[in-house]
């Protein structure tokens, strides 16, 4: 049975909500949404009902993530807030993670979404729990002692007023007798004590409210991760006099979140190999463009880090670009290597390239739009290109920056047909054709690479 989660999407567009709602059934929830792209609306919204969880779009036209996440931190209310966008840089993203969003999904890999609804849910829900024990320890001054938290106070000349069971049992100790009246130093050991915990206990006892992660050696237990949060605890002055840390064993999904990595790195070390091996194949066929596309990929990915995308797009730019002219296999090699002008009819042979490389990758699962950039990487802003007509912001960014990257590397390089025309003539074509022909923020990215960083070929 399908999960009921109250959704509030903060979208302009219909059609993209209407997407992510579909998304998330797939991923087995229920959503119950409202979909507001002003801040009237917002706050309408968040005063009139409770939520799971805020999905916000990054460029609206009446409305702006950091608006929406101000907010939502004046209300107090604690819900996962993921952007969904369909190009935002990563310095963006960064900034927007350190004023409250807790992640995000760009919109041409949607699938990565209800995973990450699933991970913050849970924390969301951890935070949830721990929170509710550090208030009850505000109002009761004791440590509930059901949690399997560690949870102690700490008074400011580092030495422990009460313990809970969990925090005993972790030390091997028979009850909070044992415990109560010594030091940090005394338990932990003053190396651990003087390199670990004392720097947060005097941040904390300075009005700091501090959570960190720390791999410690624990009796009978060797290596642990712990989340520890460090809390203020105040006194009827008002006056700080304790520390409240709480240290919530995670060391088992470390070690889960290891194994995945390492799976990971088997799958892409496995998906760079057919990469290669793609490229290869095709160079093979056309000696006198050997290297070309890898010297597209070097471009296109410069370009793609100076315009500021996040590391995942740029990766799929730079997978697309070592194949992206797969497609070749299927023109015969003489045509390729033709070294006079090639006929009407072979030029339209040639131009089918991009349809069949799109048809060879689609059929491949890649974790980007492969396939579609090496489609439409021919097209034009005016509409000029091909195999589809397409134009302006209807042509993928990828592909747009692939497209400038491969004129500008054909231009630079030796050609059957031609000499090389040198890397100057290259820049001279994009920067006339600019907004013509090519994306003018490719265009602009494009020549700072070269005359200001000054990107070198090998």
């Amino acid at each position: 049975m399908d999960e009921e989660i109250r959704v509030l999407i903060i979208e302009d567009s219909e059609d993209d909500t209407l997407l992510i709602l579909r998304e998330l059934r797939q991923g087995g929830y229920k959503p119950v949404y409202e979909r507001v792209e002003t801040e009237s609306a917002m706050r309408a919204a968040l005063a009139s009902k409770e939520w799971d969880l805020i999905l916000s779009d990054y460029n609206m036209p009446c409305f702006s993530t950091p608006e929406a996440l101000s907010i939502l931190k004046k209300s107090g209310i604690d819900v996962p807030f993921i952007i969904i966008s369909g190009a935002i840089g990563e310095e963006n993203a960064v900034q927007l993670m350190k004023e409250g969003a807790h992640d995000y999904v760009m919109k041409g890999h949607i699938q990565r979404l209800v995973p990450v609804i699933k991970r913050e849910l849970q924390e969301a829900e951890e935070r949830k729990s721990r929170r509710k024990a550090e208030d009850l320890y505000r109002k009761s001054d004791f440590i509930v002692n059901a949690s399997s938290d560690m949870m102690v106070l700490i008074n400011r000349n580092y030495v422990y007023e009460t313990v809970n069971k969990s925090f005993c049992k972790a030390f091997k100790k028979g009850g909070p007798k044992e415990v109560v009246g010594s030091s940090v130093s005394d338990v932990w050991g003053r190396e651990i004590f003087q390199q670990e915990i004392k720097n947060y206990l005097d941040c904390c006892l300075n009005g700091e409210d501090i959570s960190t992660e720390t791999w410690f050696d624990m009796p009978g237990e060797g290596r642990q991760c712990f989340e520890t949060s460090y809390t203020p605890y105040c006194d009827n002055n008002g006056d700080i006099t304790h520390v409240i840390m709480v240290a919530h064993n995670i060391t088992n999904r470390k070690i889960v979140e290891q194994e995945l990595n390492e799976s990971y790195q088997k799958l892409q070390k496995a998906l760079d190999g057919t990469v290669h091996a793609l490229s290869t194949l095709v160079e093979m066929r056309d000696p006198y463009t050997a290297g070309h596309q890898k010297r597209v990929a070097m471009i296109a990915r410069a370009i793609a880090q100076e315009i500021g995308l996040p590391e995942d797009y740029i990766q799929g730019i730079w997978v697309a670009s070592l194949i992206h002219d797969v497609g070749k296999i299927r023109v015969p090699s003489d045509i390729l290597s033709k070294p006079g002008r090639i006929s009407k009819a072979e030029f339209e042979l040639i131009k089918e390239h991009p349809e069949t490389g799109y048809e060879i990758l689609s059929k491949i699962e890649f974790p980007w739009s492969v396939a579609d950039i090496v489609l439409q990487h021919h097209e034009r802003m005016d509409g000029s290109g091909y195999p589809q007509g397409l134009k302006g912001n209807d042509i993928l960014l990828a592909s747009r920056i692939v497209g400038v990257a491969d004129v500008v590397e054909a231009m630079t390089y030796h050609r059957p047909y031609r000499e090389a025309l040198g890397l100057h003539a290259a820049l001279d074509e994009i920067k006339k054709n600019k907004g013509i022909l090519y994306d003018p923020e490719v265009v602009d990215a494009c020549i700072r690479i070269f005359l200001e960083k000054g990107l070198k070929l090998t």
